[in-house]
């Protein structure tokens, strides 16, 4: 995208404040006397040629969505039983992305933790876990010593291939890095269906983060404050982040969606 999320925000705010001036201004403003027609009545004198309007009621401008420009806290608790889905998950091939700003709170050592912690890939390695030999020897019916060294090729080019990845596109906020799918989940594919319920119930998102980005909002000795933008498809995700919460009970947590991106 041509602008970061921060600059997104900030553009938003400052024609928000703009539109909220001039509209303030024009209600001001007094209305400019004009002539017009008048109709005779029996009670009206027939000389009486013009009329000077009344200045009509100025309507207030419609709100704002309350999210537009509010940060939502994000309160943990006990993690909820599983429940079924009452309708199918929301799986759209072609999602709307919405823009979310997330500030997290607490104290600097946690914070600290936190931060590491919530560093991923940013993306959802599909199959079966092949870094895991235990894995691998189901998928061969044929077992020997060649099996057992194919295996330990595979698992030692799959664990080369998953640490380059994990350097070169490393995000600082990753939703599967502190709110994982099971890999019995993530061996049937994005397309199954119980895929999709798990992502929409345990993420409320179809799909993994996208344009992760810190935001350097904060000056750099303030190390209690950390604030991270990112895109989720179709919807904010609640679910992780309650889940989140309840894990990290000391650190504080609001999102604020940007619905008018």
């Amino acid at each position: 995208m041509p602008e970061t999320i921060a600059e997104i925000i900030a553009d938003v705010d400052a024609m928000v404040a703009r539109l909220e001036a001039y509209r303030k201004e024009l209600e001001a403003r007094p209305v400019a006397h004009s002539y017009i027609e008048a109709v005779s009545t029996d009670e009206e004198d027939p000389e009486n040629g013009f009329r000077l309007p009344n200045r009509p009621t100025l309507l207030r401008h419609a709100p704002r969505p309350p999210a537009s420009g509010t940060a939502f806290p994000i309160l943990g608790s006990g993690l909820a039983e599983p429940e079924t889905l009452s309708a199918p998950p929301l799986f759209s091939p072609q999602p709307d992305w919405l823009a979310h700003v997330l500030t997290v709170t607490g104290p600097e050592a946690v914070l600290g933790r936190f931060r590491a912690e919530a560093a991923g890939t940013g993306r959802l390695l599909w199959g079966p876990d092949v870094t895991a030999p235990e894995d691998l020897s189901r998928i061969f019916p044929v077992q020997g010593a060649r099996t057992a060294a194919l295996i330990n090729e595979i698992v030692q080019s799959q664990k080369l291939l998953v640490a380059r990845e994990a350097g070169s596109g490393s995000v600082p906020f990753d939703l599967n890095a502190l709110c994982p799918m099971p890999l019995d989940v993530l061996s049937l594919g994005p397309g199954s269906p119980a895929t999709q319920a798990w992502l929409w119930q345990h993420w409320g998102t179809s799909r993994p983060l996208q344009q992760v980005e810190s935001i350097d909002g904060h000056s750099k000795e303030d190390t209690t404050h950390w604030s991270v933008s990112f895109w989720s498809a179709d919807w904010t995700p609640w679910a992780a982040l309650q889940t989140i919460a309840t894990h990290w009970p000391d650190l504080i947590f609001s999102v604020r969606p940007l619905y008018d991106v």
